[in-house]
């Protein structure tokens, strides 16, 4: 018996999709299991660096003395170009001196009256003496003569003191500049009354062959520095200091770290480090602002890793992929130092011989198997300082 036409294709359709559906499970079926991964990885080993820290840092002068007079009179001259290099006692100004010179000499007579006077009272007084061992004169007389020997001696040397102090009020018309260094800008002119004591300085001097350099580190950051330098072997080692300029450019000379305050700042909680770098050009000068790179002492075995191979929680706690001796993956955290070039120099949670997977970190889960494809060796990234 043959069915209706109509009822042929309704069943043909119905055999068809049910050979493919069960094709379809045959070739699901028979593909193949994910195989493990390939990686690339790195066989730590220490590197040797010398590492730095970078602070920004603002440059102030070595020594800078701003200029006053001591003595007040009329300003008769300046005898300094200003701009120039001076040197210590160089006189940069003068004062009319008339006043000062009138009393210098007034001191030198008062003072030649009391020499005299010591010496007529001297000779009284030794001529009691011998009178009082012939038994001529009182022991009374012997003693007004005497005392008034030692008064005349007391005279004298009050007469001497007012002269020194008017000679040094007459030095003083002679403005000399403190120190050696660049003298700046005169902010008077001649004929300008000047005042001793006087708030307003005339000019400044400032020595430029040094500058300092001023850094601000937190407390926190000051002590693990202190910690890393105490396990230096050599204490009194200088801690070498470059820096790079505000428009990016290196400074030729290196300084040296000089000091680190004492105390911390009440309101920013930072500790001031100084430094002292060479300016034999006048290239630094005080006020402007500069990158400091600040040295270790000596250079130390660090275990280095790339940044690639870091990956980070969601809370940005810092890890990485090693792989163990079974060929599976291994997420250690890790705790990160200083930055070099492109890696990171890692200071806990790493050993010596482990091997840190560099490729494929995207796909990269805890205990894969993975398939090692090449091997890495460590060598000091190009932009670290090597010793």
């Amino acid at each position: 018996m043959s069915l209706p036409l109509s009822l042929k294709w309704p069943l043909g359709l119905i055999l068809s999709s049910t050979l493919l559906l069960g094709c379809g499970e045959q070739v699901i079926d028979q593909r193949p299991a994910p195989g493990p991964l390939h990686v690339d990885v790195l066989d730590l080993t220490p590197t040797t660096l010398r590492l730095t820290t970078e602070l920004p840092g603002r440059i102030a002068a070595f020594k800078q003395a701003e200029v006053r007079p001591q003595v007040t009179g009329i300003l008769k001259s300046r005898l300094y170009k200003e701009g120039s290099q001076v040197e210590a006692d160089d006189v940069l100004y003068e004062i009319d001196p008339t006043t000062y010179q009138s009393n210098v000499n007034s001191a030198q007579a008062q003072l030649a009256k009391a020499l005299t006077s010591e010496e007529t009272t001297r000779k009284t007084q030794v001529r009691y003496q011998e009178l009082l061992k012939k038994k001529l004169t009182s022991q009374q007389n012997f003693d007004d003569a005497d005392a008034a020997y030692k008064e005349a001696q007391a005279e004298v040397a009050i007469r001497q003191a007012e002269l020194d102090y008017a000679n040094i009020e007459l030095s003083y018309t002679k403005i000399k500049a403190p120190i050696s260094g660049q003298a700046g800008l005169s902010l008077v002119s001649e004929g300008s009354l000047l005042t001793a004591e006087q708030s307003s300085y005339l000019t400044t001097i400032v020595q430029t062959a040094n500058v300092y350099v001023d850094m601000q580190q937190s407390s926190l950051a000051i002590t693990k520095i202190r910690k890393e330098f105490a396990s230096f072997t050599d204490k009194d080692a200088e801690i070498p200091v470059s820096i790079t300029l505000e428009d990016g450019s290196a400074y030729e000379q290196t300084g040296h770290l000089e000091f680190s305050n004492t105390s911390v700042s009440d309101s920013t909680g930072t500790v001031t480090l100084r430094a002292i770098i060479p300016n034999p050009d006048n290239t630094l000068l005080a006020g402007m602002y500069v990158r400091a790179h600040i040295s270790m002492p000596e250079a130390r075995g660090y275990l280095v890793v790339p940044q690639s191979a870091v990956v980070r929680s969601q809370s940005g706690e810092p890890s990485v992929f090693v792989v163990n001796q079974d060929n599976k993956t291994m997420k250690k955290p890790v705790v990160l130092g200083n930055e070099v070039g492109n890696s990171w120099v890692v200071k806990e949670g790493l050993s010596n011989g482990d091997q840190v997977v560099i490729t494929n970190i995207i796909n990269m889960k805890n205990d894969i198997a993975v398939v090692i494809d090449s091997r890495t060796e460590s060598t000091a990234p190009a932009s670290a300082s090597e010793e």
